[in-house]
């Protein structure tokens, strides 16, 4: 298991960390790439591949090859917007949310969004 952290060397090993436990927790092998990047960025993702024109904080992309695992764009700005405490604290949640998309995990219903906010609860008190 291997953790790229691109762009954000002041916590790159806390989101290493984060991003293994989760992998380990939910039983993911591959290389993950975590990419930080600016809303301009963002908001290009967003558009390409989701079809929206705005920001988000977060977008997983999987790889179908069985040693990539995928890839997880965070957008730092939003994370510093939305943020109710350390920004370390929103850029761990905005990991897990990530891999946890990559683990087949969805946030489209409350059901759903409810098993996954739990599933972010449990690994950030790890």
């Amino acid at each position: 298991m291997t953790v790229y952290v691109n762009r954000l060397s002041e916590y790159e090993d806390e989101i290493r960390e984060v991003a293994k436990r989760v992998m380990m927790g939910e039983k993911l092998k591959g290389e993950l790439s975590v990419t930080f990047v600016d809303d301009e960025r963002m908001i290009e993702l967003n558009g390409k591949y989701l079809g929206r024109e705005d920001t988000t904080d977060v977008l997983s992309f999987p790889f179908s090859v069985p040693e990539l695992l995928g890839d997880i764009y965070i957008c730092l700005p939003q994370a510093k917007r939305q943020k109710k405490g350390d920004l370390i604290n929103e850029l761990k949640l905005l990991t897990i949310h990530g891999i946890l998309h990559l683990a087949g995990y969805d946030d489209r219903n409350d059901s759903m969004r409810k098993k996954m906010r739990e599933k972010e609860e449990e690994y950030l008190k790890e």
